[in-house]
């Protein structure tokens, strides 16, 4: 079986030309089944139906799940529940796709297992990404873009790097500072997603669903699971030395999902996006692959599923 597989499409009008070369190559690959791991449009409802739109034509069943630039709401109110249980399930329907959040999916004797994922901060990198940085956790109160605000954490001053907690992450802001200047360092999702939940309770939620899906699978010759965000640590990069690399690692996804994958009878591929780069390693003798299509030099990934057939 070949899967073509892509996240991180970002789709907007200033990626639009080359999605739309990226969804040709996948329409034209010949693949059995197509596989989009999430952030296939760079936010919006209107965005995400013209990023499914450009798959139309490829002759095989379409899987997806969302990534979480596809659960942003740019203003208040932010149900994200919502856009999850419904609003991006419809819109996959109406772009022919399954999506896999809500049900795995069989094809042969091979079963897709998936969901979005999310972080508990288990990924965070405790190196200082360059010598002498200092942080203070603060909340973000508002703002877009440049015209952001921000509140002190009451009780918590300035850290060193290597003495931020996963507490300190939860505030997806942070002002740092080297050499005696100040910087920020934001992770969007605080300014678009509120699941009314902790991150970590969040990270539980999908690695459960993962058990519930592989559960409802048993028996499957071949089992493929699809996240958006990355499940092991081999996968989330680093260390980095760079401190909005080193901050944003906390956010890569979650040990939780691996944990929960390495449980999954005849597991045979996973495959998620998130981070931007494009690879593909053994990870504890699983076959796990970003397929990430955010950069230049990225297309889309082609994967070959041996038959678990007799010859």
């Amino acid at each position: 079986m070949n899967i073509v597989a892509a996240a991180d499409l970002h789709y907007n009008e200033l990626t639009a030309r080359r999605m739309r070369a990226v969804a040709d190559r996948i329409c034209g690959s010949g693949a059995d089944v197509l596989v989009l791991a999430g952030d296939c449009a760079a936010g919006g409802s209107e965005e995400m139906g013209q990023a499914l739109s450009l798959f139309e034509s490829f002759d095989g069943p379409r899987l997806l799940v969302p990534g979480n630039h596809d659960l942003w709401v740019e203003h208040p109110p932010f149900d994200t529940w919502k856009r999850y249980l419904e609003v991006l399930p419809a819109l996959a329907a109406e772009h022919g796709f399954h999506y896999l959040d809500q049900a795995p999916f069989m094809l042969d004797e091979v079963a897709f297992i998936g969901c979005a994922g999310w972080y508990d901060y288990g990924f965070r990198q405790p190196e200082p990404p360059m010598k002498g940085v200092w942080a203070t956790p603060v909340h973000l109160v508002s703002g877009i873009g440049a015209a952001l605000s921000f509140s002190p954490v009451p009780g918590v001053g300035e850290k060193r790097w290597q003495d931020l907690g996963a507490d300190d992450y939860a505030t997806k802001a942070l002002i740092w500072q080297t050499d005696g200047l100040p910087h920020v360092a934001v992770w969007n999702d605080g300014i678009h997603v509120d699941w009314g939940r902790p991150d970590q309770a969040m990270a539980e939620y999908f690695a459960q669903r993962l058990r519930e899906q592989a559960a409802e699978v048993a028996g499957a010759s071949q089992v493929v699971a699809v996240s958006h965000f990355v499940p092991f640590a081999e996968m989330a990069g680093g260390p980095f030395d760079e401190v909005g690399m080193a901050f944003g690692r906390a956010y890569s996804g979650s040990p939780l999902l691996g944990e929960a994958l390495r449980e999954v009878a005849n597991l045979r591929l996973v495959i998620c996006g998130h981070r931007h780069h494009q690879e593909v390693k053994q990870v504890g003798g699983l076959v796990v692959a970003d397929a990430s299509v955010a950069n230049e030099d990225e297309g889309p990934l082609l994967l070959t599923l041996p038959s678990s057939r007799p010859a």
